[in-house]
């Protein structure tokens, strides 16, 4: 079929649709093209996907939630404000250092001592090694010496009872089930556990420190607040096995509470040391003062005093206790400041229920508190580091504001106990005149007075001491155990959508990395990038391998590129006058001849007059192919030995086709182009014939090509897709823009559709000065081919 279409320049909207018709066009004659390997990348991407997820070890996630309580909330004193104008903290419990604390080396070196994580069991299959824990262990290898370096053996289960390890430097160890053996780590005992299978099996134990047991174990422990301003934080974990994690967690949990308790019952613990020491000297000074009041009794036979003697007693008495009181806690504010001033150790616990001033005894809380996370801060880390540096800080202005407190209230007690003092004088005027016996006996019993006030009030405090030790828990509680939500890593459904991405990506990448390492010509694109020459057609390729690809009758894709190339000449030939069409390449090989052949039998099966010159005379092929001998030609005629009539021969092919052979290879083809009866030659063939086909040289090669340029009206320059390179593109670029050939057109030979994995051209594109044809999707039946049967049959129609 012949036809033309119009080619109007669109604008920059027309531009965009275009490029994007191209792309898609692209992609869905990539993907026809290619579907066979496209299918099988795909195929291979996803058992490599299923693969990987077989034998990939899951990783699972587990979390726990922990409730931090603050013990001191709703507890409304005095002291709250005293804090406040201090600008202390109060002692509130901070989440952030909770979260420090659950986080730190120490805690975590806690966790592994306890369960034994720096022992790992592995067992080896065929193609990966499986970790082995907890309830799926067949025995607990247990190092009696504790000894915390590495070791590595391999303990094979012989039977029932008995067992052989293998250490690392081949040394063998036969030992039973419950027994001690000796090996290069020391005491060790192998005890089964209930899963132990009597199995001819090989485990793997490595032994490790636990500080490097710890320290893996801390960066896979996620601890967080859900919300800032909660009071209970989220620990998750993620691991291989999952009863690890959630065991880990639990543990990590219940550590934290005992630690807890433990550091709140320390406190305790040190202020009862520091009241029993103090009963015990008061018991002592007591018990003597009551003795001494006996004898002083026995020795001046006093059974009773006189009314106003017991009224001055009671007076005193009372008195002595406002003032025992005072001087217990003036004692106590002594003693606490001197010791605090005085002792070098920095983790020393102050008693602080020994005060009635309850804002001191909140900063003594807060030092005791910051004290031990200090210590426990101490164990992970070491003195320059941040988190310790503040607390040790926090902990100073907290001793200094303490030791300011005390002073202040020592000065308080003081004024308290200057005041009693002068009320006890007045007293002690009254008892100055009762008689010199009572009188002695009246300070017998006011000493006893203070020291069994004393007494009563340490005995007090122990008491409150005591029974706040036994109320003590943990300022937290588990609001949800650790439990395992399931399998996170590998995601199966992104693992699959992945492969799918690779096995579609792969291929394309491959055309494209070919394309971008292609230094010939393969796609349209490609010319149009390098070249301002239009397009005037397009060659497919002949898969019969039959020069003469044209008949008359003939249906073929092939046949239909020449009568379509034959109408856009139509817009090429403008003038009547233009007839000559002169056909070249840039190198041999790129059907030259094949294409003057075909072109010219088209144009003759039109009905108009033509005549094919074989002008390559360096390498002529058209007599050969024509079946004409070429011994009398245009080398003949060109010199003078042969006469007009004598070069001219009937192709045989069709009645309006005609030949003129080379004649014989010259030795100097150039010179014979430029002789007279060339011209004479040229003008003559434009009287009798409608077109005039010249198959010339190479022009990249000699310079045939360019004289014969002065004889011709137009130059058909032929591209072979994948034989070109795109460098040679430069000669016509610079023939046309130097004027040697002013009137250019690219003809694109041997296009096959899947030729560099679906880099073939386009049907759509338009050729030659504003016209051009298209190929399009044709019905089925509108060529005839050669039948083909099945898929690739099919495949291979739809390529055409």
């Amino acid at each position: 079929m012949e036809g033309s279409s119009s080619h109007v320049a669109g604008d920059g909207n027309q531009k965009g649709d275009e490029i994007i018709n191209f792309n898609l066009k692209w992609i869905v004659s990539t993907i026809l093209a290619i579907w066979p390997w496209l299918l099988g990348s795909i195929i291979i991407a996803l058992i490599i996907g299923n693969l990987y997820l077989r034998y990939t070890t899951p990783i699972y996630r587990s979390y726990g939630e922990l409730l931090i309580i603050d013990s001191k909330k709703g507890s409304s004193t005095s002291g709250d404000d005293i804090m406040q104008m201090l600008k202390i903290d109060n002692n509130k419990i901070n989440i952030d250092n909770e979260i420090e604390i659950l986080k730190s080396r120490s805690t975590m070196i806690k966790v592994v001592r306890q369960l034994q994580l720096n022992i790992n069991y592995s067992l080896a299959g065929r193609f990966k090694v499986t970790q082995v824990y907890g309830n799926n262990k067949p025995f607990e290898f247990i190092n009696v010496d504790s000894a915390d370096n590495y070791y590595n053996c391999k303990v094979n289960i012989i039977n029932n009872s008995n067992y052989q390890i293998t250490e690392e430097n081949g040394h063998v160890i036969p030992g039973h089930f419950g027994d001690t053996v000796s090996g290069s780590l020391g005491r060790i005992v192998l005890k089964k556990t209930d899963s132990f299978a009597i199995l001819p099996i090989q485990y793997s134990i490595n032994i490790g420190p636990v500080i490097d047991a710890a320290n893996s174990y801390m960066p896979a422990v996620d601890i967080n607040p859900p919300v800032k301003s909660a009071s209970y934080i989220t620990l998750s974990m993620q691991d291989n096995i999952p009863e690890r994690s959630v065991d880990i967690i639990n543990t990590l949990m219940q550590i934290y509470m005992t630690d807890n308790v433990y550091n709140r019952n320390r406190i305790s613990n040190s202020t009862m040391a520091f009241i029993d020491e103090r009963i015990n000297n008061v018991f002592t000074e007591l018990s003597s003062v009551e003795g001494n009041i006996e004898k002083f009794k026995k020795s001046n036979n006093i059974a009773d005093m006189t009314t106003q003697s017991q009224e001055l007693v009671k007076a005193n008495s009372e008195t002595l206790e406002k003032l025992a009181n005072a001087e217990v806690q003036l004692d106590v504010i002594t003693s606490i400041s001197d010791y605090l001033q005085n002792t070098k150790d920095k983790s020393i616990v102050l008693p602080a229920s020994l005060l009635d001033n309850s804002g001191l005894s909140d900063l003594m809380d807060q030092y005791n508190t910051l004290n031990t996370q200090i210590e426990t801060t101490l164990i992970a880390n070491t003195p320059d580091n941040p988190v310790t540096k503040t607390l040790i800080s926090q902990q100073k202005e907290v001793k200094q504001n303490i030791l300011a407190s005390l002073a202040s209230s020592k000065s308080e007690v003081e004024i308290t106990v200057n005041k009693i003092k002068s009320e006890l004088g007045i007293i002690d005027k009254h008892i100055g005149e009762v008689p010199l016996v009572e009188r002695r006996y009246l300070d017998y019993a006011r000493l006893q007075t203070i020291k069994q006030d004393m007494y009563v009030f340490l005995l007090h405090k122990r008491e409150e001491t005591a029974i706040e030790k036994a109320a003590t828990v943990p300022d937290a509680t588990v609001i949800d155990p650790a439990v395992t939500t399931g399998i996170i890593l590998p995601n199966r459904s992104r693992v699959l959508m992945i492969s799918l991405l690779f096995g579609l990506a792969i291929p394309f990448g491959v055309i494209l990395l070919r394309r971008g390492l292609n230094i010939k010509i393969i796609n349209v694109s490609d010319i149009k990038k390098l070249s301002s020459i239009p397009i005037i057609g397009e060659v497919g390729n002949s898969q019969d391998g039959q020069n003469i690809a044209v008949t008359r009758n003939s249906r073929t894709i092939i046949s239909e590129q020449f009568r379509a190339l034959r109408t856009n000449l139509q817009y090429l030939l403008i003038d009547k006058k233009d007839k000559v069409l002169l056909i070249t390449s840039s190198m041999s090989g790129e059907g030259k001849s094949f294409i003057a052949v075909n072109l010219s039998v088209t144009l003759a099966m039109s009905g108009k007059k033509v005549i094919l010159l074989e002008l390559d005379l360096r390498k002529p092929k058209i007599s050969k192919t024509f079946n004409i001998n070429h011994s009398s030609g245009f080398t003949n005629y060109a010199i003078g030995k042969s006469e007009y009539k004598d070069i001219i021969s009937p192709s045989g092919i069709d009645p309006n086709l005609f030949i003129l052979p080379s004649g014989p290879i010259p030795p100097n083809p150039s010179e014979l182009i430029l002789l007279p009866r060339t011209e004479e030659l040229f003008q003559r063939l434009r009287e009798e014939f409608d077109y005039i086909v010249i198959d010339s040289s190479p022009v990249g090669l000699v310079t045939d090509a360019q004289l014969l340029n002065r004889y011709s009206d137009t130059t058909l320059y032929i591209i072979r897709q994948g034989h070109t390179y795109k460098q040679q593109l430069n000669i016509p670029n610079e023939l046309f823009s130097a004027g040697k050939i002013p009137k250019i057109g690219f003809i694109i030979n041997d296009v096959i559709a899947n030729r560099g994995f679906a880099y073939g051209y386009g049907y759509d594109e338009g050729y030659g000065y504003g016209y051009g044809y298209g190929y399009g999707s044709y019905g089925e039946g509108y060529y005839t081919e050669h039948k083909k049967t099945g898929i690739m049959g099919w495949f291979s129609r739809r390529k055409g």
